[in-house]
């Protein structure tokens, strides 16, 4: 339930759930409702022990919830300072694109790491649609959203992605080219070789960030991160591209929207089918 202005919500006593974790909601929720912005400090301990009449273990677990989160940060002896807001990234019919509303940072192409030719191997061949010897593209790149580096993506590229990119690499024997702090990758392929992306699928999952990742992102070795698989297709399911890009987990959140439709199945009853854009 939201609140409206000049409500505060209390800690039940009574409920089963932790007084923490009433307590991370409560501060959560007021986060969101922009209560506190980013940059702004929180009330101290003390103010929250009088506010709550809950102990400072209470409090502390509280906060450390929020830190793990992203939505707090916190520096010894200091109080906790609102984190901004994490990125979202919205896996759409047929889009590339990284958001954050109501802010004026755009995702970049922050550094890129390596590009080179490769062969395609097994694996990627299949996904692909192309023999295991066949020359692709492999690049390597950061993703920045104001100068911070938030997300790593390898991309495994066919040549034939579009007739743009084949002539360009086929005239010159070169590699596509990416140009360090301009748009996005997917943005600079688009634009310049003319990449039609229409299905990308997409899978999520939970991992820790290696050596290699957390040099690359400025995280701490072993932080949660997302691993994103997406095989992206052109309109007649034609595969362009597979890529795999490790998110830092303290920068973004991830969103999906599932529109309901109704089917017959085979004895002729009705259910719900969901999909995803």
């Amino acid at each position: 339930m939201r609140l409206s202005e000049g409500q505060t919500r209390v800690i039940d006593r009574a409920s089963p759930i932790p007084f923490y974790y009433q307590l991370q909601e409560i501060l959560k929720e007021e986060i969101e409702q922009g209560r506190w912005q980013p940059g702004d400090l929180l009330p101290s301990e003390a103010a929250l022990e009088q506010r709550f009449g809950v102990s400072r273990t209470v409090i502390r677990q509280a906060l450390d919830v929020l830190q793990a989160d992203g939505q707090i940060s916190r520096a010894k002896g200091r109080r906790s300072m609102v984190a901004e807001p994490k990125f979202r990234w919205e896996a759409t019919l047929g889009a590339h694109s990284w958001n954050q509303p109501a802010v004026p940072n755009q995702v970049m192409l922050g550094r890129l790491v390596d590009a080179r030719h490769v062969q395609a191997g097994g694996h990627v061949g299949r996904l692909l649609d192309v023999h295991d010897a066949a020359d692709i593209f492999e690049l390597t790149y950061t993703h920045e959203v104001a100068g911070r580096p938030v997300a790593l993506s390898q991309m495994y590229l066919r040549p034939q992605a579009s007739p743009g990119l084949a002539q360009a690499c086929a005239d010159t024997g070169e590699l596509p080219t990416l140009i360090e702090r301009g748009p996005d990758a997917a943005d600079q392929l688009a634009s310049r070789y003319g990449i039609k992306v229409a299905i990308s699928d997409v899978t999520v999952e939970l991992t820790q960030l290696n050596a290699f990742e957390a040099d690359l992102l400025g995280a701490p070795l072993g932080s949660a991160a997302f691993l994103l698989s997406s095989l992206d297709r052109d309109a007649a399911q034609t595969p362009l591209s597979f890529t795999r890009a490790i998110v830092r987990g303290d920068q973004f959140r991830f969103s999906l929207v599932l529109h309901q439709r109704e089917t017959e199945g085979p004895t002729g009853t009705h259910g719900l089918m969901a999909y995803m854009t």
